[in-house]
């Protein structure tokens, strides 16, 4: 009889061992039975083909959009099956779909140690890539064209920093391949494509001046193209130009919801602008300073000024 408790307390231990064990078995065993599981729906012809046309297309899917740690690969198992059985009932599809950071550089650490060479352009990741994922700019890497949301790296993009803060010079980010070929996908590739005279207008116009000067603008879009930072204040004298060609971009609505007011004035605004400007003399003051009143109101009615002494004819040669 004494033998009985040891033999019970030996029982618990070993159930206490057991049971653990037989959850991480269990665990791992779903797990890596999860692992395959992506090849069930992700088996298009088009979306195989792109995938083993890319260099990455050896890998398991867990390689790149889970982790490698045996615990939380056995965990990636677990959430794969049961994205599988959502996406079969109609639910999410896309929480896979990101790369952390993190199983990028497991194999590409060296990016982050200076300036890397690839592609033809030279790109200095710690810089360039701040605040950024990778997959902001490389997302098709494995999958191509197959891949949902395409997002790649882009002149526009590049040029923010580029005209303010670094040198725009070609040569600096290009390397070994004609200007030709430098550009081959991003919205730059379209704004300068085959049909770049109905696309270049997509782009961010404020890049236009790393390559182009105004006055090659201006040809075909009159003064004032590409619009720089400064254009806000000088726009009102350059749509008034022989050349402007301002509507040829922007409907007239377009200037009315900015100013408030039929722009530009018609001609029976003046008869009227007298009410208008005691009503919203805050909006008139926007564009027009007290000269421009005083022009007309003051030297116009009054010659000589409203105030102080005529000219010794009286005024009456002005």
């Amino acid at each position: 009889m004494s033998q009985t408790p040891r033999r019970s307390n030996t029982a618990l231990v070993w159930l206490i061992v057991a049971v653990p064990v037989l959850v991480l078995i269990a665990i791992a065993g779903v797990g890596v039975a999860g692992q395959p599981q992506c090849a069930a729906c992700h088996s298009g012809d088009a979306f195989l083909a792109a995938t083993d046309a890319g260099a990455h297309g050896s890998l398991a899917c867990g390689e790149c959009h889970g982790s490698t740690r045996p615990l939380e690969r056995a965990a990636t198992g677990y959430r794969t099956l049961a994205h599988a059985l959502s996406a079969s009932l109609g639910g999410a599809r896309g929480e896979f779909a990101s790369v952390p950071d993190t199983r990028c550089l497991a194999c590409h650490a060296a990016v982050d140690e200076g300036v890397v060479t690839a592609q033809g352009l030279r790109v200095d990741h710690i810089v360039c890539a701040e605040g950024s994922r990778c997959t902001d700019c490389h997302s098709p890497t494995a999958h191509g064209e197959a891949t949902r949301w395409v997002r790649v790296y882009d002149m526009d993009t590049c040029l923010e920093c580029h005209l303010t803060q670094a040198s725009a010079e070609c040569d600096t980010c290009h390397a070994g391949r004609p200007p030709a070929e430098r550009v081959t996908s991003g919205v730059f590739a379209i704004t300068h494509g085959p049909q770049w005279e109905q696309t270049h207008g997509m782009g961010n116009s404020a890049t236009c001046s790393a390559c182009h000067t105004a006055a090659a603008c201006e040809r075909c879009h009159g003064p004032g193209l590409p619009h720089d930072r400064d254009f806000m204040r000088v726009h009102a004298a350059l749509s008034q130009t022989p050349e402007a060609r301002c509507m040829d971009c922007h409907e007239t609505r377009f200037c009315n919801e900015c100013h408030g007011l039929d722009m530009p004035h018609p001609p029976a605004f003046v008869q009227g602008h007298a009410a208008e400007s005691e009503e919203n003399e805050a909006l008139c003051r926007r564009c027009h300073v007290e000269s421009d009143c005083v022009t007309c109101h003051v030297t116009h009615v009054h010659p000589g000024g409203a105030i102080g002494t005529l000219p010794p004819d009286g005024g009456l040669n002005q």
